[in-house]
């Protein structure tokens, strides 16, 4: 991505952002929620080096704690001054009235390529304005150790649902490794979705009307419930998964570098993230790491057109200078020098991305095989609030503590009172 074209372009940008110096000093709070914080801080740094008088205190909060938290902060008049949020809680936090807007923010310093330069504007969007900055995109894919595989006499990808399962199952009985293992707490929202889109189905759905309904019966969810249980029950994968929240926890991580564990879903993020593990505890050896498009299931696998968003907290003092910031953060530099395990959300720099042979899964479900969360973020429910009671559901089943029909029933009904609300 480091192309003469860009790094021309990110100069001009940084030399517009940073043109006006602070006429006092201001301390700007930065809330971040992925795992690269020293590299944030360095990049900090960098920007209160070239903007005199303005300093920029870095806090960090795991994902599973950051919408409440902002929420319940802003709600009082507090919280940090930029925000670093889903896609898919913008809409959610400006109907709370806690965000300012990008057409105000535009007033203080327009964006050097316009907001159409970036992509899901539509998910920043409430009555008529926009209220975040997409910040990068991602989806999942999947991720295969492929000498495991070869140990196990496997010798294609699985493409659906039930051969992952079925190849799960031969690579316990032929090797001494997991086959597929999975997050199964905060972050299992992602693997369900996936599986009931591959089949046709959806949380919520527009219902033509205007307005919306459930997209899936309760079979339909007790058999995602059942499908992600059998990984367990069938002692495919350890008990534990149900605490791991996240693709990158540590225990999937290492599994995956040890070769102890075959299949795996993650981010693109977390991918790079192992990828650089490899080569840093393997140098110079061949990288057996692959990824591959998600699974199908009746219908074609479907992943999120996913992806961070930046936000600008109503309750700030200092808006033009949160807004310089934040202009900072969405240049090319930042993920040429900083941020590299993300893609920019933004057509002109995403276009000069240029993928390793190991991202070839990647690039093609980003490409081919993603879909915006469309009715569950427009219809008010809160994507944030599904996830959460979705997560809690299918923990409930996963875990056995109730049957997986009895727990589907009751989670429709509560995202049921969600979209009535």
């Amino acid at each position: 991505m480091k192309t003469t074209l860009t790094r021309l372009m990110a100069s001009a940008a940084i030399l517009t952002i940073t043109s006006m110096a602070a006429s006092a000093d201001v301390e700007l709070t930065f809330r971040f929620n992925d795992s690269e914080r020293e590299e944030m801080r360095a990049a900090l740094d960098e920007f209160e080096a070239a903007n005199p008088g303005i300093t920029v205190e870095l806090q960090t909060i795991a994902w599973g704690d950051s919408r409440d938290q902002f929420l319940r902060e802003a709600a009082v008049g507090q919280g940090p001054d930029v925000v670093h949020i889903a896609f898919v809680w913008t809409q959610e936090m400006a109907e709370a009235g806690i965000l300012r807007s990008i057409e105000e923010l535009e007033g203080y310093q327009p964006l050097p390529n316009g907001f159409d330069d970036f992509i899901a504007t539509e998910l920043t969007e409430y009555e008529g304005q926009h209220w975040g900055l997409p910040w990068s995109a991602d989806t999942w894919a999947m991720v295969y150790r492929t000498d495991v595989l070869a140990e196990a006499g496997i010798s294609d990808l699985p493409t659906t649902w039930d051969e992952l399962l079925a190849d799960s199952r031969t690579i316990v009985e032929n090797t001494d490794s997991v086959g597929f293992s999975f997050p199964a707490g905060n972050q299992i929202w992602f693997p369900v979705n996936y599986f009931l889109w591959s089949n046709g189905q959806e949380f919520i759905s527009a219902d033509g009307n205007g307005g919306y309904e459930l997209g899936a019966s309760a079979d339909e969810v007790a058999t995602a419930m059942e499908y992600f249980s059998t990984y367990i029950e069938e002692g495919l994968v350890s008990e534990s998964i149900l605490s791991i929240d996240v693709p990158h926890d540590p225990a999937l991580m290492q599994a995956l570098l040890d070769g102890d564990q075959a299949m795996a879903l993650m981010p693109t993020n977390t991918f790079r993230q192992l990828l650089a593990a490899y080569e840093e505890t393997h140098p110079g050896e061949d990288i057996p790491l692959q990824s591959g498009v998600m699974m199908a299931g009746s219908q074609a696998p479907q992943t999120h057109l996913g992806g961070r968003t930046l936000v600008v907290n109503a309750n700030s003092d200092h808006p033009e200078e949160a807004w310089r910031l934040v202009q900072y953060l969405a240049a090319a530099p930042l993920f040429e020098n900083y941020y590299v395990n993300q893609f920019p959300a933004q057509r002109s720099l995403l276009s000069q991305i240029d993928y390793r042979p190991e991202e070839s899964g990647f690039s093609t479900q980003l490409a081919e095989h993603t879909r915006t969360w469309g009715a569950y973020a427009s219809s008010g429910a809160g994507v944030g609030q599904m996830w959460n009671v979705t997560a809690r559901a299918f923990g409930t089943a996963l875990s056995g503590q109730s049957s997986a029909s009895d727990t589907a029933a009751d989670l429709l009904e509560e995202l049921e009172r969600m979209i009535a609300n």
